[in-house]
């Protein structure tokens, strides 16, 4: 709970960052009106990666520190899970897991964020188009002096909860790879187990195999098990994410724009 703020902090930085220079790129080979009439997803969907890329730095040790508080006997405050992790296992053990969750965080954003981007532009169209009596929905879209018109909630709603089941569909694995890595470098340091296996900890490819083997060859009940949990949490959540977001832009623009 602590560090959703944060997260959340880095991940839009990230996204705007990563769009603007996406978008800057782009506007070296095409003319602002072919990018009015056709925006390109390309942009939405590099802010996404640089966004989940980069609270993946902050997520990580996070996560790792509370597999070790929901373990027996871990609950204790946040900064002696960390002492003692780090006094067994070494300082680095925080990172255990951050490369599947890079894999889970960047391209898996750069989706959530262009599936978002997607559905709402087609929801928005739609009902523009209603709104006109089926003539010039796309035109519709637009309002005075070229800004967006605003669109109903439902827009926003369900866009982010569609953007969050095609978003987790491709990271989940990741999830459960990231998962399986740190909750078995917590146990080794419950366990009394020192620092020297540090080398021998298994990595991402290693743990999915190994997952796959597990399953006897059955990929999905070895990397989606617990699939529909993650979707009631997170399809609520995002749809609740993206409304504040576009509440928020509209209550800006509205005041200072």
């Amino acid at each position: 709970t602590v560090v959703v703020p944060l997260q959340n902090a880095l991940l839009f930085a990230g996204y705007g960052a990563g769009e603007r220079w996406a978008k800057s790129l782009a506007a070296q080979s095409t003319t602002q009106q072919q990018q009015q009439q056709h925006p390109s997803l390309l942009p939405v969907f590099v802010g996404g990666c640089a966004g989940g890329v980069l609270q993946s730095f902050v997520v990580s040790p996070f996560e790792l520190v509370k597999i070790r508080q929901q373990q027996p006997g871990g609950g204790m405050p946040m900064t002696l899970a960390v002492r003692e992790l780090s006094a067994r296992l070494g300082s680095g053990v925080l990172w255990r897991g951050l490369g599947a969750t890079l894999l889970r965080d960047g391209m898996p954003h750069g989706v959530w964020f262009v599936a978002y981007e997607w559905s709402k532009r087609h929801l928005a169209a739609h009902y523009a188009g209603a709104a006109a009596g089926g003539a010039g929905g796309a035109a519709a879209a637009e309002g005075a002096g070229g800004k967006a018109a605003a669109v109903p909630a439902v827009v926003p709603v369900c866009a982010g909860a569609f953007a969050a089941t095609v978003a987790w569909g491709v990271g989940y694995p990741f999830d459960t790879i990231k998962t399986r890595i740190q909750a078995a470098a917590v146990l080794r340091g419950v366990g009394g187990v020192g620092a020297g296996v540090e080398a021998a900890a298994p990595g991402v490819v290693e743990t999915a195999a190994a997952m796959v083997k597990e399953s006897g060859g059955n990929v999905f009940k070895a990397f989606y098990r617990g699939f529909h949990l993650k979707l009631l949490r997170s399809v609520p959540a995002s749809a609740v994410c993206f409304f504040a977001y576009e509440e928020s832009r509209r209550c800006f623009f509205d005041q200072y724009v």
